[in-house]
């Protein structure tokens, strides 16, 4: 999965890839740069604890709404999403307007129905694996055409939640 996050008036492309098919072990690259090994070690509500170049490291995140804070010990960083992209398989699963899973988790919250005008960014489906919630989110304005998933329901990767027209 790639990130790009705007950091000041910097946009920063951040690569994470999971090592382990099941595990918590993952590969991150920051602007093509070193491959870093972090190990998701446990996350309770916004606070992460990461295992990082062989030490534990405790994050503190926040969402204020398209900005995230992220303070890590004394420093404090601040950032918003500008893009997501996922894998290639998944985007090639569903059609032009369909918003797919970009995890296999299970279906926490469908924000939207069928006929709901939505905006761009808007949070339609939320998604939850490993104790980690994903929003899947409006890529622009539209209508949304299909809600094929439920509360409760487990989806796989590429799998279509929601058409938009």
């Amino acid at each position: 999965m790639e990130y790009r996050y705007q950091v000041v008036d910097t946009v920063r492309v951040v690569r994470v890839e999971r090592v382990e098919r099941d595990g918590d072990a993952y590969r991150v690259s920051i602007d093509g740069g070193e491959d870093v090994a972090v190990r998701m070690a446990d996350m309770e509500g916004s606070t992460l604890e990461l295992d990082l170049y062989g030490s534990r490291r405790r994050v503190h995140v926040v969402r204020d709404g398209g900005r995230r804070l992220a303070a890590v010990g004394s420093d404090v960083f601040e950032f918003a999403l500008a893009e997501r992209s996922g894998s290639r398989r998944a985007q090639a699963a569903g059609g032009a307007g369909d918003l797919t899973a970009q995890m296999p988790g299970q279906v926490v919250a469908v924000h939207v129905a069928e006929g709901d005008m939505v905006t761009h960014g808007q949070t339609l489906v939320v998604l939850e694996a490993m104790k980690m919630e994903m929003r899947v989110v409006a890529p622009r304005a539209g209508t949304v055409q299909k809600v094929l998933v439920s509360v409760g329901q487990v989806v796989e990767r590429g799998q279509v939640l929601v058409e938009l027209d």
